[in-house]
């Protein structure tokens, strides 16, 4: 299924996962639990005796999936003829995927099989997606396996990585400290002005207020934890 990939400046191209905390922006998701998920049809087809930990708005996923056509039965997506047959990760919660999804992935656990009917509210509505093959108010079928939850990169433990003093908020000092350290572990190549522009970045797309601080408020985007 086609992501909605969240915009990237070219300098933050190719950091790891742990500079994602502050140089990746998303689309908040359309629609979130409440009316809308009781218009998500979830069946488990599969679910582990050790079910833990169960999947949140926030959480890094990796998982497989297939999509078909409720009208029809036909699969319009397979996501193990993707990227050399590797499973997806992405975000929960935060519009990296269909809205419908995002709504029937909550609450899941590793090793857990789910069969999902979406409605095209939730999916590609009137317009549908002529490239994916899916016609207009098309109510579309998952197939999920989920593999894993990981902390994802807005998380409590990610902010507190960097907060040194512990006074939840991350100065210029902490974040210009903590790139240095994730350019040595990563161990490439940059100009060396990549890490003012880089942080220069950082501050312009999250301190909101322009106080000359990232707040755990403005950093905590996905509300994955209470700070």
């Amino acid at each position: 299924v086609p992501r909605r990939r969240p915009p990237r400046s070219d300098m933050s191209r190719g950091l790891s996962l742990l500079l994602l905390p502050l140089v990746l922006l998303v689309a908040p998701a359309q629609a979130e639990g409440g009316a809308a998920a009781a218009e998500v049809q979830i069946e488990v087809l599969h679910l582990p005796e050790a079910c833990s930990p169960k999947s949140k708005k926030g959480d890094l996923l990796n998982a497989h999936y297939d999509g078909f056509l409720a009208s029809d039965g036909s699969k319009f997506y397979c996501s193990r003829t993707q990227n050399e047959g590797h499973p997806k990760w992405f975000v929960l919660g935060v519009g990296q995927v269909i809205t419908g999804l995002d709504i029937a992935m909550m609450n899941m656990c590793p090793g857990e099989k789910r069969k999902v009917t979406i409605p095209p509210s939730l999916a590609y509505g009137q317009q549908g997606y002529a490239q994916g093959k899916i016609p207009p108010n098309a109510t579309l079928i998952f197939e999920i396996e989920l593999y894993a939850v990981n902390k994802g990169p807005r998380s409590v433990e990610a902010f507190n990585k960097i907060d040194k003093d512990g006074d939840k908020k991350l100065s210029e000092l902490e974040i210009s400290q903590y790139l240095k350290e994730e350019f040595a572990r990563d161990g490439k190549k940059r100009h060396p002005s990549a890490h003012d522009e880089i942080l220069a970045d950082i501050f312009k797309k999250n301190d909101h207020d322009g106080d000359g601080f990232i707040s755990a408020k403005e950093y905590n985007v996905y509300q994955h934890d209470e700070l």
